[in-house]
């Protein structure tokens, strides 16, 4: 079976504790979103990317939809100045339980599915922000 999976993320720069998160939406499977501080939108695409391979079938054909060129390199032998290369073997491993796994780059402003992917991923990434910072106010408080 092929699995059309489409995947955004998101990443807000501006803020010391960065957060970042990563959101799917598998056409005849369902919807995945997560977000963690302290980290890249990239990061949590390919924790996402990881996750969905994981959990899909073995010997399933995997269509990842994106407009984020950089998780092309998902599946090539990191250096040691390659970004996220425990996440790159880990992929690595991965795709060898599936048929194929292939990145399709698609246009975003044309893409519904991705939009909802990027929406998704924000709104994630700020529950986990907001989160974080109430939790440093109410220890403030007990202070």
């Amino acid at each position: 079976m092929t699995y059309n999976v489409w995947i955004g993320g998101s990443c807000d720069y501006g803020h010391k504790e960065r957060a970042g998160g990563a959101a799917v939406i598998i056409e005849q499977h369902g919807e995945d979103v997560i977000a963690e501080l302290h980290t890249t939108e990239f990061r949590m695409m390919l924790t996402l990317m990881l996750k969905v391979m994981d959990e899909l079938p073995e010997q399933s054909d995997i269509v990842f939809l994106t407009n984020a060129a950089y998780i092309q390199n998902y599946d090539k032998t990191p250096t040691e100045k390659s970004a996220n290369s425990d996440l790159i073997y880990q992929c690595i491993e991965a795709k060898q339980r599936h048929t194929s796994i292939t990145i399709q780059i698609v246009s975003y402003h044309k893409s519904p599915l991705l939009i909802k992917t990027h929406e998704m991923a924000h709104e994630a990434m700020e529950r986990v922000r907001n989160k974080y910072n109430e939790g440093k106010k109410e220890k403030l408080h007990s202070l």
